[in-house]
């Protein structure tokens, strides 16, 4: 285990000696954390930080990556990224990085609170949270839309449906009900009018649903990835 360690110890800083800035910083923790495992993927995040940290930021950078709760969030990322499956994922992971080493506004346990919350999202439900987000008037929207409307609108689930949108539809869902459960979404519901009652779902029995909104929390976590605009 000493042998690996080591190994991966001199690979990163060999590889990571090519990124000028963020790289020599991080090739210790590297070869602690990550033994031997996707380091491929870790430089890939290491690039696109140090391509988001802006030349006035650097020193912050330097001096935060001396305290413990920088690493340990460094940490968190490096773990993440190691797992990260697209590109669009490590790039959410270098941007939250980023935030996290430059920015006042979020303490620590926060910030990893936020890397715990995205860890849990698969990229599906990170579009799914910015869909709630964007509004029509947004530049954005309609690129947005019209470059993920495959997954975004999927068909829906009726009398006769096939088994694969059967199948696409109970997926999508899942997706938003786990953004609910994780508290980054909420229903909301159509107020009646006075005197009325409320108009109810016969499927479920329950009041019947508008629609879904994005929560502050969920937005924070839009923020903390560049994928929202600060307020």
């Amino acid at each position: 285990m000493k042998d690996r360690n080591e190994l991966v110890s001199i690979f990163a800083k060999g590889a990571l000696g090519a990124i000028p800035f963020v790289g020599p910083l991080a090739a210790e923790i590297i070869g602690m954390v990550i033994p031997n495992k996707r380091l491929q993927r870790i430089e890939a995040l290491l690039t696109a930080l140090e391509s988001k940290i802006q030349l006035d930021k650097q020193h912050r950078v330097a001096e935060s990556l001396n305290s413990e709760n920088a690493i340990d969030l460094m940490e968190d990322a490096f773990i993440a990224a190691s797992r990260a499956l697209s590109s669009e994922r490590i790039d959410y992971i270098a941007s939250m990085l980023k935030n996290g080493l430059t920015r006042d506004e979020l303490e620590h346990i926060e910030y990893k609170r936020l890397m715990s919350l995205l860890s849990e999202l698969n990229d599906v439900e990170v579009l799914i949270l910015k869909s709630k987000l964007l509004d029509r008037r947004d530049d954005e929207f309609e690129s947005f839309w019209k470059k993920h409307q495959a997954v975004l609108i999927p068909a829906t689930a009726t009398f006769g449906s096939t088994r694969e949108e059967i199948d696409k539809n109970t997926v999508f869902q899942s997706h938003k009900t786990h953004l609910r459960n994780l508290g980054l979404i909420k229903t909301t519901f159509k107020k009646p009018k006075r005197g009325e009652l409320p108009e109810f779902d016969e499927k479920t029995g329950m009041i019947k649903a508008q629609g879904e909104d994005i929560t502050p929390l969920g937005r924070l976590l839009l923020e903390s990835i560049d994928q929202a605009p600060r307020r």
